[in-house]
């Protein structure tokens, strides 16, 4: 139900993972989207928030733009961008603009046609999309973004193989720069997942061969990289992460494996506390078993939904952290 208040309380987790703390978290249901999609892109602007491309059952890759206001609750489709439809692209704001592209647009992803390099600059007022200089790579895929200081970070792209690159946009001059590598860094994965906090980009999880647990802070800037505590439990890819208050929550992904090797799909969230250096356990999430979802910030509040199920049903829910 709309509005309705969820009060979460942890149940069973995995035996390995006793020494996690299980704490309440309360979870409050907002606005569904009208349709339902997975591996879309999403960021946030003062009260607003922007969801950008994805696919609906059947595969159908999309490539519109639709705001959803925390204030009236109410989403809103802005429109179809220029580009090419696609999933797994990538979205950040800054001084009232956003900018969005990369990801993929064909179900074979290793297709050079596959790996879309353009980068967008649209501008809410005029409700106008701006071509800017393409990506400098074809590691495209499923990147984690933020905008700080006038430039527009993207890191960790997946192209023909596992990278940790990390590169720099300056909106100013209309370049891109790539970061120096640092072997302190997270290692090369596919799927990780980070959300920005108190001057610090949290960032970790993954697949590279296997599952990763690591967790890892940095400011990107300086580019120093500082390893914290793991994952608890199984390691997870897909996953969404968004900040909350004093924490940064981990929502659902995929543990990658067969089903005869514990593979699957999760239903829990949990939550890493940077002071204490700590993962809690918060229960399971309304939507039930969701991975390819999104996550933003607005307000200080995380919210998380959309996405799929392990059937592969999409889903439209759309979810705020009370604590």
């Amino acid at each position: 139900m709309k509005n309705a208040l969820y009060i979460l309380i942890a149940a069973v987790f995995f035996a390995a993972c006793s020494s996690t703390p299980e704490i309440n978290v309360s979870v409050r249901e907002c606005a569904p989207m009208p349709e339902g999609r997975a591996s879309a892109c999403a960021c946030a602007m003062g009260g607003n928030a922007y969801v950008f491309s994805g696919r609906t059952a059947g595969k159908k890759y999309l490539k519109d733009l639709w705001l959803y206001n925390s204030q009236s609750d109410i989403w809103t489709r802005l429109g179809e961008g220029p580009m090419a439809a696609r999933v797994n692209a990538t979205i950040a704001a800054y001084d009232g603009k956003l900018y969005a592209g990369l990801g993929y647009s064909e179900t074979h992803a290793y297709r050079d046609s596959a790996y879309q390099r353009d980068w967008w600059e649209y501008t809410p007022e005029t409700n106008q999309w701006r071509r800017l200089a393409n990506f400098p790579t074809a590691n495209t895929v499923a990147p984690v973004s933020f905008a700080k200081d006038g430039c527009v970070y993207v890191l960790y792209g997946f192209g023909y193989g596992f990278t940790r690159d990390i590169w720099r946009y300056e909106i100013a001059t209309d370049k891109w720069t790539m970061i120096d590598d640092d072997w302190r860094r997270a290692k090369s994965n596919f799927g990780g997942r980070g959300a920005w906090l108190g001057g610090l980009l949290y960032y970790g999880t993954g697949y590279n061969t296997s599952n990763l647990r690591d967790w890892w802070a940095t400011d990107v800037v300086s580019n120093h990289w500082e390893q914290k505590a793991s994952i608890p439990g199984k390691g997870r890819e897909f996953a969404a992460c968004a900040a909350s208050g004093e924490y940064v929550y981990l929502f659902g992904g995929r543990h990658f494996a067969g089903d005869m090797t514990g593979g699957g799909i999760f239903e829990t969230y949990m939550r890493y506390a940077p002071e204490k250096d700590r993962w809690e356990w918060c229960g399971a999430m309304p939507c039930g078993r969701a991975e390819n979802q999104i996550a933003f910030t607005i307000d200080g509040k995380a919210y998380f939904g959309l996405g799929e199920d392990e059937s592969g049903n999409m889903l439209n829910g759309l979810y705020r952290v009370e604590e």
